[in-house]
């Protein structure tokens, strides 16, 4: 008899795309579905109902762990959306997800609110590990409990996640310095600004900054790079003044990297001025950024398809509960260039979601 893995071993697709296409859950490239449809077609492929209702009536308790979000940090919003889409899909194959919020900002609330999680016994856990420390003590009770586990938009090497999905923050970091020094001459000054404290927890961001380094010295290219830190953006006054002063005092600065996606918040300090001769680089399409490069107050942002990421997140772990389909070890996001021209763009690639080519 011809299963589900037969059709999908064919079709060289997994079994999670042929039951998309079984039960016209969309999420499938037209080419990819025509292809389906053909094969099942030829093996005169029909679904167990029988079958298929008892595997619907066996549930499965998914937790996520993520940060939260609110109007001066708006990044998380766009996976949170990504996972509730795919929470509405995975209910048909008898995932329940439940969804944990912790402060970014805070490591004893990220030990705290997984605390919560783990006291309702979920089968699998997908986490944002930003705090390592913390990370090295939930892992341990993770593997104690032998609960699968996977990693989202920060990766932690050294672990037995089942997937990392997001971003490649080194490389991410390099392709920042090379539009930086593709937009500017070779002997302007370049400067780093880092909002947040205890930078070494945050480690997708302090990769950005690695491999923004890493992409100089390796063409052995002399450009100085100043250095700019900001424990927080509490006191816009303050920094405000702060970053204006360093501006002035340092008048061959003519490139500018935020390696976050607070980007926004910074150009709204820098007086215009100073901000028509500089050529800025950040990260993410929050609103905030997005209305900022339409005004021409960001040079280029790099996506990182964080929507994506929450929402293969949870399809990815959904599957491997339900089919025993492990994913790849690592399922990379792609790296996005976003211009004011381009940007109207991506915002619509971006409502797509997930398609499997």
């Amino acid at each position: 008899m011809t299963t589900i893995k037969d059709i999908a071993r064919e079709a060289n697709v997994s079994t999670g795309t042929v039951d998309r296409v079984l039960h016209k859950r969309g999420g499938v490239s037209a080419k990819t579905e025509e292809r389906i449809k053909k094969i099942l077609k030829q093996k005169n492929f029909k679904i167990n109902l029988i079958a298929s209702s008892l595997a619907m009536k066996k549930h499965h308790n998914l937790a996520i762990l993520i940060p939260g979000f609110d109007n001066d940090n708006l990044f998380w919003k766009s996976p949170y959306s990504g996972i509730q889409k795919a929470k509405q899909e995975v209910s048909a194959l008898g995932v329940e997800t439940s969804t944990f919020i912790f402060d970014q900002f805070d490591s004893k609330s990220f030990k705290k609110t997984f605390n919560r999680l783990i006291k309702t016994n979920p089968d699998a856990v997908i986490l944002v590990p930003i705090f390592y420390k913390e990370t090295l003590e939930i892992v341990a009770e993770l593997n104690q409990a032998e609960i699968p586990f996977l990693f989202f938009n920060v990766n932690i090497e050294g672990f037995n996640n089942i997937s990392y999905i997001g971003q490649k923050s080194f490389k991410a970091g390099a392709l920042s310095a090379q539009l930086l020094e593709l937009c500017s001459d070779p002997n302007d000054e370049l400067l780093i600004v880092q909002t947040r404290k205890n930078l070494e927890n945050h480690r997708a961001i302090s990769q950005r900054v690695a491999g923004f380094k890493d992409y100089f010295e390796k063409k052995k290219t002399k450009r100085n790079i100043h250095h700019l830190d900001f424990d927080n953006l509490i006191d816009l006054v303050k920094t405000k003044s702060k970053i204006n002063t360093y501006l002035k005092e340092n008048k061959g600065i003519n490139g500018l990297l935020v390696p976050s996606s607070r980007v926004s918040n910074i150009t709204s300090l820098i007086e215009d001025d100073y901000l028509s001769s500089l050529k800025i680089i950040g990260f993410d399409t929050t609103p905030k950024n997005v209305q900022s490069i339409k005004e021409g107050r960001i040079t280029f942002l790099i996506s990182q398809k964080s929507f994506n990421q929450g929402y293969k997140s949870v399809i990815s772990m959904s599957y491997f509960l339900v089919y025993k389909e492990k994913p790849s070890q690592e399922l990379a996001t792609p790296l996005e260039i976003i211009t004011k021209e381009n940007i109207a763009f991506s915002q619509f690639d971006k409502r797509r979601y997930f398609n499997e080519k």
